[in-house]
C-alpha cells in the first residue's frame, strides 16, 4: 500500500505479507457502493498496487485468480482483519476501522474487466504513463560509465549484457561459489516484480542491478540490500500490449539503459536517474510489430530486431541500428530478400 520503507532487514517481512493480499475477480457492483472506498485506496494503496489495483513492483494484483485463491472462499470480516493488521507497511491499523472496511470492499468488488465500472468508480483509464519514481540518490550515482572496452571484457562482478559476453558465453568467473559451499547459500533479499510474463535477463553494473519487468517497467535495484534506487514506466499505448508481454532483457551503453518497448519503439533512459532521454518509433505498432528481445550494442551502435513479422507485412522483418545519444536510425536491414 505505502511506499515500502528502504529498509533491507524489512524487504523479506514486507513481501510475504504482500503476497497475501494478492488479487479479485468477482463480479463489479454498482459504481455508488465501491465510491466510498476509492479515496482511502488511492491515498494509501494505490502506490503498490496500482491505480487500477494491477498491482506494481511493491505490491501484488489485486485482481484476478491469484486473490480468489487466497481469499476467494474467506469472509470480508477476514479480509478486514487482515488488513488492519498488516497494511500500509509500517503504518498497520493507522487508517481507521472504517476505511479498512470501504477499502476491502473496494478490493472485492470493483474487478479489472470492466472499465466501465472503473470509470465510474473513480479509477483512470488503464493508460500507462510514462515517468519515474526515485527512491534514493546513492548507488546509482556513482555509476561508471559502460564503455566499449568494457563491452569487451566485461569485469568479473558485471553482467553487461544479455549472455554477458560477446560470444554469448552467459557464463560467469566469480568463484566465491564454490561446491564446497553452495550448501551454505542462503536468502539475502526479495523483491518482487510486477505481474506478467517474465522471460527477463537482469543486468549488473557497478553493484547496481537493471530489471526489466512486464509492462515496460524498468528498475535500478541495489544488488546487495535489493533497495530499488529508481523505477521508470514507458507509457505506451494499451493497444500495443500483445501476446505473452515478455521483454526479455536491456542493454548498458555510456550512461544509459535502453529498452525496446511493445510499441516498437526504443527508449533510452538515464542509468544515473532513471529519466527518459529519447524515445524514437522504430514501426507501425497497429500493424501488429512489437519489441520482445534486448537491444545490443555493437561498435557504439543501438542494435535491434523487431517482433511480429509474422503479420507478412510490406514491410517485412528488419533490423535498425540507432545513435545512443540521440536515437537517431542510422541504417535499417531486411532479414527478408526484397524484391
Amino acid at each position: 500500500m505505502a511506499r515500502l520503507e528502504n529498509k533491507a532487514n524489512q524487504m523479506m517481512l514486507v513481501t510475504l505479507s504482500l503476497a497475501l493480499i494478492a488479487a479479485v475477480g468477482v463480479a463489479p457492483q454498482a459504481a455508488a457502493q465501491q465510491e466510498p472506498g476509492t479515496a482511502a485506496y488511492q491515498a494509501a494503496c494505490a502506490e503498490c498496487h496500482g491505480a487500477r489495483l494491477e498491482g506494481s513492483a511493491h505490491g501484488p494484483t489485486l485482481t484476478g485468480t491469484s486473490f480468489d485463491s487466497v481469499w476467494g472462499t474467506r469472509s470480508d470480516d477476514e479480509l478486514v482483519e487482515y488488513l488492519q493488521a498488516e497494511m500500509p507497511p509500517g503504518r498497520e491499523g493507522q487508517l481507521g476501522a472504517e476505511a479498512y472496511r470501504q477499502i476491502a470492499e473496494l478490493i472485492r468488488n470493483v474487478g479489472a474487466v470492466d472499465p466501465a465500472v472503473l470509470a465510474a468508480a473513480g479509477f483512470g483509464p488503464a493508460v500507462p504513463q510514462t515517468g519515474t519514481t526515485r527512491f534514493r540518490d546513492s548507488a546509482a550515482g556513482e555509476l561508471t560509465a559502460v564503455t566499449d572496452e568494457l563491452l569487451r571484457r566485461p569485469p568479473a562482478a558485471d553482467w553487461l549484457a544479455w549472455r554477458r559476453t560477446r560470444d554469448n558465453q552467459g557464463y560467469s568467473p566469480l568463484d566465491q561459489i564454490t561446491r564446497e559451499n553452495v550448501g551454505e547459500l542462503e536468502l539475502a533479499w526479495v523483491l518482487a516484480m510486477r505481474e506478467g510474463q517474465n522471460q527477463t535477463s537482469p543486468l549488473v553494473h557497478d553493484g547496481v542491478m537493471f530489471l526489466a519487468n512486464p509492462g515496460n517497467v524498468v528498475q535500478a535495484i541495489d544488488a546487495a540490500t535489493g533497495d530499488l534506487i529508481w523505477e521508470y514506466r514507458y507509457g505506451y499505448p494499451p493497444d500495443a500490449l500483445k501476446g505473452t508481454g515478455a521483454t526479455r532483457g536491456l542493454a548498458l551503453y555510456g550512461d544509459k539503459v535502453y529498452l525496446t518497448a511493445y510499441d516498437a519503439s526504443i527508449v533510452a533512459i538515464d542509468m544515473r536517474t532513471g529519466e527518459q532521454v529519447w524515445q524514437t518509433t522504430k514501426a507501425d505498432y497497429t500493424q501488429g510489430f512489437t519489441h520482445t528481445s534486448a537491444p545490443v550494442i555493437a561498435n557504439g551502435v543501438v542494435v535491434s530486431g523487431i517482433n511480429g513479422c509474422e503479420q507478412f507485412t510490406d514491410a517485412g522483418c528488419f533490423i535498425t541500428g540507432h545513435d545512443p545519444d540521440t536515437g537517431a536510425e542510422l541504417w535499417r536491414t531486411s532479414t527478408i530478400a526484397q524484391p
